[in-house]
C-alpha cells in the first residue's frame, strides 16, 4: 500500500468525528467534526466546484460536536442522512435540501453513534451511546430503543458475537468493560485494562478494540485472540484488507501520527506508515469512485492522506521493514536474548535434576499450603537456594449497605524463607484493570525478607491473575528478580460477618431454593453481586430540569436584549452620538457578563442533572441484574415509561417489585 494523494482542509478533526456519506446517494462526501463547533463537508465530485477548498461547505452547530454518523433510514431513501451530535442534544440533516430531518433533546448526553438495525426492532436506526444508557431514534426522532449500561458508553459496533445469526450491539464504557446486547439483554461481558476507545466489527464473531492505555487486540466470541499494547494512544481503528491477500487486516491510526495494519490471526504488523500529525480518524470507503475502496487516515490538522491496497503485499512488506524503528529492534534483540536465557535456565534445572549428593546444589520442592508457594531455584550465582515466597490474604473488609469502605483493604504479604532481603516488588495485572496503569510498584524503606503490600481499593469485583516480580539482594552486584503468579479471588473485598450486624439492613433478595443448600453456597460464592444504596431522591431530577428550564428561558431573554442594544450603539456611531453609544456599550459590557456568569450557572446545573440521571440509570441496571429473561427487560422498560412520565414514584415501585403499579 502506498499514499496516493493528500487534501488539505486547514480545519481541526476531532478524534474519530469523520464519516463519509452518500447524500445525493451516488457520491461519497467526507464530513468531519471540528473544534470550533461546525462541520464541515467536503464533496470532490461537485461539478460547480473548481478546487478543493471550494468543494468545503460548512454547518454552523454552535455547540462542541461531540458525535457524528451518516446511513439510511431506508432503503429507498435517495441518500444518507447526516447525524449531529451535541451533549444534550441531536439533529438529523438532510444535506442536499439544506433541512433539518429532526431534532431531539437527549438528556443523557451523546458520546458516540452507529446506524444499525437490531433483532427485535427490524426498522434501522440511530443508537446514540450516553450517560450510561442507549437509545435508539427513528427518521422522525422517535425513540424505539433504549436500555441502561454500566458506564458512560464510549463506543458503539454491531457484530454477531453469541454466534446465533443475529447482530448483537457491543458497547464499550468508561468501567473498562465491554458488553454485547440482545435487545435489553448482555449476553456477553468483558474485562479489559483500559477505558475502550473505539471498536470495529471485522467478521462473523470478530470484532477489534483499542484502548486509552495504548492497547489493541480482537476478540472472538467473548474470547481475546490477541492483544498488543505501546506506549502511544490509538485513535480510530478499521478493518480492512490492506496487502491485497483476501484476508482483513486491522487498522490502527495512532495519536503519534502513525498508521499500522496487524494481521486478525495473530496481530503481527504488515504494515506501518508515519505521518506529521496525530491520527483523527481511520476511514474505508470509495472515495474517489474508482471501483475498489481505500483506506484513508486523517489527521488532527485536517491534512487527508489516501492510499489505496492495489500494490499488493510486496510494497507493504518492504515499506515495513524499512519503518521499523531501532528502539523496536532492540526490544527484538532482547526477547531473543530472554529466550536463549530461558534455555539456558532449563539446562541447568535438568543438569540439577542429575546433581548427586556430593553436590553443593540442592533441588527445591513445590509446597502447596494455603497459598504458600515454593521457587524452585538452583543455587546458581551464589543465590540462596529454596527461596520460599509467601503470600497469604488478609480481609478485613465487611459487608456493607455502601460501595465504599475508608480504611480497608487487601493486603499481600510477601516473604523469603531466608535473610535474603526484598528491594522491590512489581505487580502487574494484565486483564482485569484493578491498577491503574496495569501495574503496582512498592519498593520498602528498609530491604527486609517480608515486605507488606497494600492493594488499591477494588474498583469492580473481578477475578484476577497478579504477575509478581520480586528483587531480592543476591550479591553485592547483582540483584536477583523472582516471577510467580498469585490469584485474586473475585470478590476479595467481602469476609463473612462474624455477628449480625448492630441494624439490620433495609435491602435484601428473595430467590425461590429449588436445589440443595450445599450446591446454592458455592454459587453465592461465585456470582453474588453487591448492590448499591438506592440514594436518589424523588426531586433531585426534577429540581435540576426545572433550573435548567428557567436558566435557559433567562438567558434567551438576554439575547435578545443583547442583541436590541448592539443594533441600537451601531446607530448612535452611525449618527455621531458619542454618548448614546457609550451608554449602550456600558449596557452591553455589563449585559454580556451576566450572560457568562449564567452560562456558568448553567453549565454546573448542567452537570449535575447528568450526575443525577446517572445515578438513576445506574439504580435501573442494578435492579435489572437481579431478574433473569423476560422479567429483566420489563423493569428496563417499564423503568423507562415511569422516568418519561416523570413518575418517580413509579420508579421505586417497579425497582422495588419489579413490576408496574396497577392502577
Amino acid at each position: 500500500m502506498l499514499p496516493s494523494f493528500k487534501l488539505h482542509m486547514h480545519h481541526a478533526i476531532l478524534d474519530r468525528l469523520a464519516k463519509v456519506g452518500k447524500y445525493d446517494g451516488t457520491h461519497p462526501s467526507l464530513t468531519c467534526g471540528t473544534s470550533s463547533g461546525k462541520v464541515f463537508l467536503h464533496n470532490p465530485h461537485d461539478k460547480n466546484e473548481d478546487d478543493a477548498a471550494q468543494a468545503v461547505r460548512f454547518l454552523n452547530i454552535n455547540r462542541d460536536v461531540s458525535a457524528l454518523c451518516v446511513g439510511k433510514f431506508r432503503d429507498q431513501d435517495a441518500g444518507d442522512t447526516l447525524i449531529v451530535g451535541t451533549h444534550a442534544n441531536i439533529l438529523g440533516y438532510n444535506v442536499e435540501k439544506n433541512s433539518d430531518a429532526f431534532y431531539k433533546d437527549v438528556p443523557d448526553g451523546v458520546n458516540t453513534m452507529l446506524f444499525g438495525t437490531l433483532p427485535n426492532i427490524p426498522s434501522r436506526m440511530v443508537m446514540v451511546g450516553g450517560n450510561c444508557s442507549i437509545q435508539g431514534f427513528d427518521r422522525e426522532g422517535n425513540e424505539t430503543f433504549w436500555t441502561v449500561t454500566g458506564d458512560n458508553v464510549t463506543a458503539l459496533a454491531l457484530c454477531d458475537v453469541s454466534g446465533r445469526g443475529n447482530e448483537e450491539l457491543v458497547v464499550g464504557s468508561d468501567d473498562y468493560e465491554i458488553r454485547a446486547f440482545q435487545a435489553e439483554d448482555v449476553v456477553c461481558e468483558c474485562s479489559e485494562t483500559g477505558r475502550i476507545v473505539d471498536l470495529t466489527s471485522i467478521q462473523r464473531h470478530l470484532f477489534g478494540y483499542a484502548l486509552d492505555n495504548g492497547t489493541v487486540g480482537v476478540y472472538k466470541n467473548s474470547h481475546r485472540v490477541w492483544r498488543v499494547k505501546s506506549k502511544n494512544i490509538p485513535t480510530s481503528i478499521t478493518a480492512f484488507d490492506i496487502n491485497g491477500d483476501g484476508e482483513l487486516e486491522i487498522v490502527i491510526g495512532w495519536n503519534n501520527g502513525k498508521v499500522e495494519a496487524r494481521s486478525i490471526a495473530n496481530g503481527a504488523a504488515v504494515y506501518r506508515d508515519h505521518f506529521a500529525s496525530p491520527i483523527a480518524a481511520v476511514l474505508t470507503s470509495d472515495y474517489r469512485l474508482r471501483g475498489n475502496a481505500e483506506v484513508r487516515g486523517y489527521l488532527f490538522e485536517g491534512n487527508a492522506p489516501d492510499g489505496t491496497s492495489k500494490d499488493g503485499g510486496g510494497a507493504a512488506t518492504s515499506l515495513l521493514a524499512d519503518e521499523i524503528s531501532a528502539e523496536e529492534k532492540e526490544v527484538q534483540a532482547l526477547i531473543k536474548a530472554k529466550a536463549g536465557l530461558v534455555g539456558q535456565l532449563k539446562a541447568y534445572e535438568n543438569a540439577g535434576l542429575k546433581t548427586t549428593k556430593g553436590t553443593n546444589v540442592r533441588v527445591a520442592t513445590t509446597t502447596k499450603y494455603d497459598h504458600l508457594i515454593k521457587l524452585d531455584l538452583y543455587g546458581f550465582n551464589r543465590v540462596c537456594v529454596s527461596t520460599l515466597v509467601k503470600r497469604y490474604l488478609l480481609t478485613s473488609i465487611a459487608i456493607t449497605a455502601s460501595t465504599t469502605i475508608s480504611h480497608e483493604n487487601v493486603e499481600l504479604t510477601v516473604s523469603t524463607e531466608n535473610e535474603s532481603v526484598i528491594k522491590m516488588i512489581v505487580i502487574f495485572d494484565y486483564d482485569a484493570g484493578i491498577f491503574d496503569g496495569e501495574s503496582l510498584v512498592i519498593r520498602p524503606a528498609t530491604p527486609a525478607p517480608k515486605a507488606t503490600v497494600q492493594l488499591p481499593t477494588l474498583k469492580k469485583n473481578v477475578a484476577a491473575t497478579l504477575h509478581f516480580r520480586v528483587g531480592n539482594r543476591g550479591n553485592g552486584n547483582v540483584f536477583h528478580v523472582f516471577e510467580e503468579t498469585f490469584a485474586l479471588p473475585k470478590f476479595a473485598d467481602f469476609f463473612p460477618l462474624k455477628a449480625a450486624p448492630p441494624v439490620r439492613p433495609s435491602g435484601c433478595v428473595k430467590f425461590k431454593r429449588p436445589i440443595r443448600m450445599q450446591q446454592v453456597q458455592p454459587w453465592v460464592k461465585a456470582s453474588f453481586l453487591q448492590t448499591d444504596v438506592l440514594r436518589v431522591s424523588e426531586t433531585d431530577v426534577d429540581d435540576y430540569n426545572s433550573i435548567r428550564l428557567k436558566l435557559t428561558g433567562d438567558m434567551a431573554d438576554d439575547s435578545n436584549q443583547l442583541k436590541h442594544l448592539v443594533i441600537r450603539a451601531e446607530d448612535a456611531r452611525i449618527l455621531h452620538d458619542m454618548a448614546s453609544m457609550r451608554s449602550y456599550y456600558a449596557e452591553l459590557f455589563t449585559l454580556n457578563n451576566q450572560l457568562l456568569g449564567e452560562y456558568t450557572k448553567r453549565a454546573t446545573n448542567h452537570q449535575a442533572l447528568l450526575d443525577a440521571l446517572k445515578d438513576v440509570n445506574g439504580m435501573i441496571q442494578l435492579a435489572a441484574r437481579l431478574r433473569h429473561g423476560q422479567p429483566k427487560s420489563a423493569v428496563i422498560l417499564a423503568c423507562r415509561k415511569a422516568i418519561k412520565a416523570n413518575n418517580i414514584h413509579a420508579l421505586f415501585y417497579i425497582v422495588k417489585t419489579g413490576r408496574e403499579e396497577s392502577r
